[in-house]
């Protein structure tokens, strides 16, 4: 059941992270003109912080499970949450080969975690 909810855990924070980013990228600035200036959005730091702490998921799931199960796993997940997050929050479009390509990665899921 632990696994679930890191796993869980892992995609929202990667996938939260990213949203923010996205969002919140045009606020990100670093000048050189009189010293070193950088500055930075709310959203876009919400997205580094969640970011750090989708790396620390990470980093807890590789070290606790196979890796040739939790990387497909995850990266899959990840891949069809970001695929649904785009369509929903920034409008971009799903195409024949966006589905084609969600299915076969939700087959790939499907197969990787039949028990032997």
């Amino acid at each position: 059941m632990i696994k679930y909810i890191l796993t869980a855990v892992y995609v929202l924070f990667t996938t939260g992270g990213l949203v923010c980013l996205k969002l919140g990228g045009s606020s990100l600035g670093l000048s050189f003109k009189s010293g070193i200036n950088f500055k930075i959005g709310y959203i876009t730091l919400l997205g580094f912080i969640l970011y750090i702490g989708s790396f620390l998921m990470w980093q807890k799931l590789l070290t606790t499970y196979d890796l040739s199960y939790i990387v497909p796993i995850t990266t899959g997940i990840v891949q069809v949450v970001v695929l649904l997050v785009s369509y929903f929050i920034f409008k971009e479009a799903i195409t024949l080969t966006n589905l084609t390509g969600i299915i076969f990665v939700i087959v790939g899921i499907i197969l990787i975690s039949i028990k032997k």
